[in-house]
């Protein structure tokens, strides 16, 4: 057989041997997958085949999520309040140097209203809020830096609102404390976009949108919201088409910006 020949057949069979490999799955880390939002990133994540990573601070109660993990075997659950750095710290210890592609800080709280109005504002709700909005998604994004540094796509997404829109808040006043730590937690993620963009890490501020969840029924809002599963598919394509010349801004579901 002609030299030319044996190395065309050896190219190709090299090819189908690569082809034959099938592509690790890409992971993702979603907090506060119990329900709502979180639970619908879960599902719409391993239906479309990743590796996905749901917490939640009490996985024996969460029996949606229960439920998913049951059906899908690329679905794993772990134990974490985002308010606590020692659990933090456990479930790093717990993944070792696992590669995480996305990281999506969903968990949060709108805490209790009444304690954060003018008048009756409360120290303590305050410190909480602030404890799972803002520091736990910092601080865990931080914590879970070297396995974003592993992964394929060093993405990192801190989960907003447009209540934390100093623009947006000229219309009406209230939840201040949830508005302040959404606020603080934009700023929070800028910087960190700044910070880490020399490093390859994509730092992104996404919003649902007004969905149909116990939280956005516990603020009193009485519209109709957007399902879990169109926002959660809008906010799937922001994380899809962020690149480092666009990360750090705050954008909508949708993909238009929040004015800050």
């Amino acid at each position: 057989m002609p030299p030319i020949i044996r190395s065309t057949l050896s190219l190709l069979a090299a090819a189908t041997t690569l082809l034959a490999v099938p592509a690790q799955a890409a992971t993702v880390l979603i907090t506060g997958t119990n329900r709502g939002i979180g639970l619908e990133f879960v599902r719409q994540y391993a239906e479309a085949g990743w590796t996905v990573i749901g917490t939640a601070r009490n996985p024996a109660k969460a029996t949606e999520l229960q439920a998913l993990a049951a059906k899908h075997a690329n679905l794993s659950i772990e134990t974490l309040d985002v308010a606590d750095p020692a659990l933090i710290e456990a479930l790093a210890a717990r993944l070792g140097g696992r590669p995480i592609d996305v990281l999506i800080n969903n968990a949060g709280t709108l805490g209790d209203v009444p304690k954060q109005t003018i008048g009756a504002l409360d120290q303590a709700e305050f410190e909480q809020v602030m404890a799972a909005n803002t520091f736990g998604a910092l601080k865990l994004s931080e914590t879970l830096k070297p396995n974003l540094l592993a992964g394929q796509q060093k993405k990192v997404f801190a989960m907003t609102s447009g209540l934390g829109s100093s623009e947006m808040t000229a219309n009406f006043g209230g939840f201040y404390a949830y508005r302040m730590s959404k606020a603080a937690l934009n700023i929070g993620f800028r910087a960190l976009a700044a910070d880490w963009r020399g490093e390859g890490i994509m730092a992104g501020i996404i919003a649902p949108g007004m969905v149909e969840t116990a939280l956005l029924r516990a603020s009193g809002f009485r519209g109709r919201g957007i399902t879990t599963e169109e926002s959660v598919t809008g906010m799937r394509k922001v994380i899809d088409t962020m690149t480092l010349e666009s990360n750090g801004k705050a954008l909508n579901y949708n993909g238009s910006p929040i004015p800050w």
